[in-house]
């Protein structure tokens, strides 16, 4: 949490500057932020980690949702919130990749319930470099990444493009 009004630091552009420099001075590997679309002002906290040194962002996290057990009267989890991810979460991510790619140079690796070649090349439309897939695994298997793959090569010939480069935030123009 950060000091400011008791905020998680992913909503806090200072913090997210902070920490990144601190994990990029303790680290030779590579640092890749992982953002969250709870933040409303994703595209600053973007800014904010390029600015601190990130070498690629990820984009997204889940995000804050709930659910109620009706006979019961209480929510489902513990917590009461829980983070929403796979297909509902595709058109948060979507946007979230979209505004962070008109705000900075490095590069976005795309993730929030990807499940298909359109919505892969869809991420990459508006922005995204690289692609994660997590909850397609857990809900297909991981033949998932072989259905994705083969999709999208099939509409990557019938449109005729030649490579994802060509495609690559074409959403944007």
């Amino acid at each position: 949490m950060s000091k400011e009004f008791g905020t998680p630091f992913a909503y806090s552009t200072s913090a997210v500057e902070v920490i990144t420099k601190k994990v990029k001075a303790a680290s030779r590997a590579p640092v890749i932020i992982k953002l969250s679309p709870n933040a409303w002002n994703i595209a600053e906290m973007a800014k904010a980690a390029e600015a601190a040194g990130a070498d690629a962002l990820t984009a997204v996290n889940t995000i804050s949702g709930m659910m109620i057990e009706v006979k019961s009267r209480r929510p489902i989890l513990a917590n009461k919130q829980g983070g929403i991810s796979g297909p509902a979460l595709f058109p948060i991510a979507l946007k979230c990749v979209y505004d962070i790619y008109e705000a900075v140079k490095i590069p976005i690796i795309g993730t929030g319930g990807i499940v298909s070649g359109t919505d892969a090349l869809a991420m990459i439309m508006v922005g995204a470099t690289l692609l994660g897939v997590g909850s397609a695994v857990y809900y297909h298997g991981m033949e998932v990444f072989r259905k994705i793959t083969d999709e999208m090569e099939k509409i990557m010939r019938e449109e005729k493009i030649n490579s994802l480069a060509e495609i690559r935030g074409v959403a944007h123009s």
